[in-house]
């Protein structure tokens, strides 16, 4: 059994990196986990008139996720497996926060059967909660490797 310290860089748990990698730190990790992020200024999450996409935030979430499944997978010795988000059950929109802020994602594995995972989560600023994801998530090395 590992002891990584928290709060931790997410790049050692899961193999995402710039543009495509989301989330910065891993801050908590009990039976929720909490991940910080900062909002992009510019790139594929921004819309014409540089306001963050609603699709950010299922995939903050997805990412969070990643992130506590590449962190468990260390703690106990092992490499953090693949893995990928396979639907949206649920997401609501209450704001959209400013390019360049911090946002936390609170992140909860709440039901598992074999590789399909569903996860909760939402993301709030200092402001309050912005949104709330219900995710199904596939976790585990695919036959033929990973995407």
């Amino acid at each position: 059994m590992n002891s990584i310290q928290l709060p931790h860089p997410v790049t050692e748990f899961m193999p995402h990196r710039p543009p495509m990698l989301l989330v910065a730190t891993l801050l908590e990790r009990g039976r929720e986990a909490v991940v910080e992020a900062t909002v992009p200024a510019k790139g594929i999450w921004l819309d014409e008139n540089s306001r963050v996409l609603p699709e950010y935030y299922i995939e903050l979430v997805a990412q969070a996720m990643a992130a506590v499944n590449g962190y468990d997978a260390r703690q106990a010795g092992k490499e953090p497996e693949g893995g990928m988000l396979v639907g949206v059950d649920q997401f609501s929109l209450r704001a959209l926060p400013d390019p360049g802020r911090t946002v936390w994602i609170d992140v909860a594995k709440t039901f598992e059967f074999g590789a399909v995972k569903i996860v909760n989560g939402s993301v709030r600023d200092a402001g309050g909660k912005l949104a709330e994801v219900k995710l199904k998530i596939w976790s585990g090395d695919l036959p033929g490797g990973n995407p």
